[in-house]
């Protein structure tokens, strides 16, 4: 085989590999299929720290208590949560987040936003 189509395979491979893991340039997408359960079967404390995060940037605000005490337990870094609200229903938001090297994103579903009906002011009952 030509060396150079050799180097060229060994270059995607390596490529590939690389945006897998989810190296700085590519994060790894948690929103894919199947994405969460290779996670857990393959590095369990990524996946630990991976579901912490998301579940607790469910809620709002993104920066309270349980988001500072999840980044100092795991060491996370460069948790983004956007300030942006996708005009969904539910309404969600996306999340960035680095642990271990590992740059990670999701988009989250947040809980506790359902609408409720409440009387005009000044109205009388």
């Amino acid at each position: 085989m030509n060396p150079t189509r050799i180097l060229a395979i060994a270059s995607l491979l390596a490529a590939g590999a690389a945006m897998a893991a989810g190296s700085p340039q590519y994060p790894v997408d948690l929103d894919r299929p199947g994405v969460l359960e290779q996670l857990k079967a393959e590095r369990p404390k990524h996946y630990e720290a991976v579901t912490e995060v998301l579940r607790v940037s469910e809620s709002l605000p993104c920066e309270d208590r349980q988001v500072m005490a999840i980044k100092a337990r795991f060491d996370i870094r460069e948790l983004a949560c956007a300030a942006l609200i996708m005009t969904s229903y539910p309404p969600k938001r996306r999340v960035n987040f680095q642990y271990d090297g590992t740059s990670y994103v999701a988009v989250v579903t947040l809980q506790g936003t359902e609408g409720r009906v409440l009387p005009a002011k000044g109205e009388a009952r």
